[in-house]
């Protein structure tokens, strides 16, 4: 098992391009406890932390702060539209106390990709730490961390990865790291403990996730073997698969390329429709599981793209929601 753990970090580093300046720490739970372990070790007690939100997972990562009582500010943009990086610009510029910008590279509420190199480019020119939520995004966005240089970057196991939920995973400059050094305030999410643990001994500081672990290393492998860019290209088939049945039944998607991403495909709900609630229960009765998640606008539903899909998958997934909205949707090839 610590070979194996060994080699998936490895295999996390070579897929966000990070160099040695980095340390890949994998930590055993979801990707909120990965966020809240870095909004806790990264900066400095009585800093501030500007959370940049366009969507319900930016908002989360507020929520983290209003819970742990770090000083933050919000910067909230509109929910279909990428961050305008000159708005950050302004804040950082506005108040020194900002010590970090922390933002959601792939808002998953509604597929939205947001600008990481603009904004990595502002932090690095005004002297501010960056962390990026980028659970959406791995596995399906090429990332560059080497060049973009945030501090830290968090990923999760399953999404992108294929993998099975329970195995997050932060990737964080070690210089960054060994700063923050006794500001967790907390054992079990202690980033800079977790890190020199795994380092010293090659396995975790608690109980190890034993099975997920083995699903993480086999997803990784699956992976590599697949490559990023025939990933990306897979879940874009699915999408656009998804989005003509959807756009020919008269539910367009909200979000199109090159903002959206190819994670899911969001549409409005009929005014006089479902509710999503609704939705997700004679989805259900179909044989497809939509989870209603945390929406970026209300009255609207998700209809994932990615996994081990094809486009017939998402096609015929996507005329059974036509159904359910009301439509009478065309028949998917294949």
């Amino acid at each position: 098992m610590i070979a194996a753990l060994r080699q998936m970090q490895t295999r996390i580093g070579a897929l966000v391009r990070a160099d040695a300046a980095y340390a890949v720490i994998p930590v055993p739970g979801s990707a909120t406890q990965a966020n809240e372990m870095v909004l806790r070790a990264l900066p400095p007690p009585g800093a501030t932390v500007l959370i940049v939100t366009n969507g319900a997972y930016g908002d989360w990562l507020a929520s983290l702060c209003v819970a742990m009582g770090r000083g933050h500010r919000v910067l909230r943009s509109a929910p279909l539209e990428p961050i305008p990086p000159e708005r950050v610009a302004t804040v950082l510029e506005a108040d020194t106390a900002i010590s970090h910008v922390a933002f959601v590279h792939v808002e998953t509420s509604s597929g939205l990709l947001n600008p990481l190199p603009e904004i990595a480019a502002i932090c690095r020119r005004l002297g501010r730490g960056l962390i990026v939520d980028a659970v959406a995004a791995a596995g399906i966005v090429p990332l560059d961390v080497a060049h973009a240089r945030p501090e830290a970057v968090v990923l999760s196991s399953n999404k992108g990865l294929q993998g099975p939920p329970g195995l997050a995973w932060v990737v964080t400059e070690r210089a960054a790291l060994e700063r923050g050094r006794g500001f967790a305030a907390s054992s079990s999410l202690d980033l800079f403990d977790q890190h020199q643990h795994v380092e010293r001994t090659g396995t975790f500081r608690f109980t190890p996730p034993t099975q997920v672990l083995c699903g993480v290393a086999a997803a990784l492998e699956e992976l590599e073997a697949e490559g990023l860019s025939a990933r990306s290209a897979r879940y874009r088939e699915n999408w656009e698969a998804a989005a003509a049945v959807l756009t020919a039944a008269g539910f367009p998607p909200l979000l199109r390329p090159p903002h959206a991403t190819p994670i899911v495909v969001t549409v409005a709900l009929p005014e006089d429709g479902p509710s999503p609630a609704g939705v997700t229960d004679a989805m259900a009765h179909r044989g497809y599981v939509l989870v209603p998640g945390r929406l970026a606008v209300p009255r609207t539903v998700r209809l994932g793209c990615i996994g081990a899909l094809t486009p017939a998958d998402t096609a015929r997934a996507a005329e059974a929601l036509a159904e359910v909205l009301g439509a009478d949707p065309p028949t998917a090839a294949g």
